[in-house]
């Protein structure tokens, strides 16, 4: 949520700090590699800070200077200690998770950082005791491993190495990880197999994955809250193991309109099926889908009284048998948003400037091919229009500037 408060403390400190290491916390060792200063400690929120403080610098200051060995200051857990990080895009190669390998993280995040290789998978082996989340979102490569080829040594001259899928990896003895993201995981990888021994998940991410068959699903009926299918193509046998996951509080089955061909239409029986059978659901995202029957009240009925919130009045008919209304309803580039009466305190969608902002504040972090589509919605807004909500607009214009700024680096 975008605010006009000033920065703390703590922010100020750590930037200035990152940009000062040598003068602050650490010192140069022959003249190249840095070295924490030896009667320094950092407990984890400190460390957490400054590292992810750093992956945003490096990706949003041009004129920030990078540290080769930074990684390598947070190598000894009696000095340092690391919980909760979040490393993104070609600042964090296999060398870096590999200096940080004895820390005992609770949560890693990986965003498109496509420099990791299948050495990295190695690497987190040794955070397997204590990980509870874990995203490898776009980490396209980390899957495949150098193999020198077959053949003459003439062809090794010209061919020294090959790329080679890793297929038997798993997450054996990951006891703890209740929270995953796999989000654009590489094809050829057998998903199944990967994720069967993890015995309790919560959440899951498989956006931009296709999996004909997702009857493993079910072996999370009673723990998974929250599923991310976004851009998989579905079919009714998908439907059908969903319907099963009675716990989920958060689906996600929402698609980019653009990217490809899909088969499977939302019918009113579908959306019917969720309802009545995920009971538990407060937020559901179906933006991008088109509708093969009617799943709306007569208009006349529809433009009836005030606008309202509440399910039994929901100009989407299938939504009267919600118990509440949804905390969040994903709409984004479908019809549904432009209706009346939508059953939800918070929508994304291209109706107006609430909506339009709701869907750049949900969709920023993994999907910049529809926010950038939101954003573009929003100019047109502030061009016909007056915003209402400056603040907010500019925020949201703000991280996108920073994903642009990110594709320079």
């Amino acid at each position: 949520m975008a605010s006009d408060s000033p920065e703390s403390l703590m922010t100020l400190c750590t930037d200035y700090c990152l940009r000062n290491l040598e003068g602050t916390l650490c010192y140069l060792l022959d003249n190249e590699t840095l070295r924490l200063h030896p009667d320094i400690f950092l407990p984890s929120e400190i460390c957490d800070k400054l590292v992810n403080e750093y992956v945003e610098l490096v990706k949003t200051d041009s004129i920030f200077e990078p540290h080769e060995s930074f990684f390598t200051l947070f190598s000894d857990p009696r000095s340092t200690r690391l919980a909760r990080i979040h490393l993104r895009e070609h600042i964090v190669q296999d060398q870096d998770l590999e200096a940080i390998r004895k820390q005992d993280l609770i949560e890693l995040y990986l965003t498109n950082c496509e420099k990791l290789t299948a050495k990295s998978l190695q690497t987190l082996v040794s955070f397997s005791h204590t990980l509870i989340s874990l995203s490898l979102f776009g980490c396209c490569n980390i899957f495949y491993e150098e193999e020198n080829p077959g053949g003459c040594e003439d062809d090794c001259l010209v061919n020294p190495t090959r790329q080679v899928l890793v297929k038997d990896f798993t997450f054996e003895g990951f006891s703890r990880l209740r929270i995953l993201n796999l989000g654009r995981l590489i094809e050829g990888v057998n998903v199944e197999t990967l994720l069967r021994p993890l015995a309790s998940l919560a959440a899951l991410d498989l956006s931009g994955i296709q999996l004909n068959d997702v009857g493993f699903l079910t072996q999370w009926k009673d723990s998974l809250v929250s599923l991310v299918l976004y851009n998989m193509d579905l079919s009714e046998e998908h439907i059908q193991v969903i319907a099963q996951l009675r716990k989920l509080r958060h689906l996600d089955i929402s698609r980019d309109h653009l990217s490809s061909y899909y088969k499977f239409k939302l019918t009113r029986r579908v959306l019917n099926l969720f309802v009545e059978n995920l009971v538990n659901l407060t937020s559901l995202d179906i933006s991008g889908h088109t509708m093969l029957e009617n799943c709306t009240i007569p208009s006349m009925e529809e433009k009836m009284g005030q606008t309202s919130i509440e399910p039994a009045k929901s100009s989407i008919a299938p939504f009267r048998g919600l118990k509440r209304p949804l905390q969040f309803l994903g709409l984004f580039e479908t019809s549904l948003c432009r209706l009346t009466h939508i059953p939800a305190y918070k929508v994304s969608g291209d109706k107006n400037e609430e909506q339009v902002l709701n869907a750049i504040e949900a969709y920023t972090e993994h999907r910049p091919e529809i926010t950038s589509r939101a954003i573009n919605l929003l100019f047109d807004i502030a061009r016909i229009e007056r915003c209402s909500q400056l603040l907010r607009a500019l925020q949201a214009s703000k991280s996108l500037q920073e994903f642009a700024a990110s594709l320079w680096h």
